[in-house]
């Protein structure tokens, strides 16, 4: 879809009230992103941190999980790399 929209003497558009409606429902707040001569807007949302409850993924050796320490060494030693 695209829409033609005029600058009030602030420099201000009106976002379209259908986009409004299906993505502004959260906060009321965007996120302006220039990009050279084009403006992107996002909605701003909150991130959903519970997704990452319980996802710990981790590449070891089941004899790692015998031992926490070693585990832990596992861990560290993989994520620095």
């Amino acid at each position: 879809m695209v829409e033609v929209k005029k600058l009030d003497a602030q420099g201000r558009i009106s976002l379209p009230a259908r986009w409004r409606n299906k993505r502004m429902h959260e906060s009321g707040e965007v996120i302006v992103i220039e990009k050279g001569d084009t403006l992107l807007v996002k909605p701003k949302v909150k991130p959903d941190l519970s997704r990452h409850f319980d996802s710990v993924e981790i590449d070891a050796d089941p004899e790692d999980f015998a031992d926490y320490s070693r585990l832990k060494k596992t861990a560290l030693g993989r994520r620095s790399k």
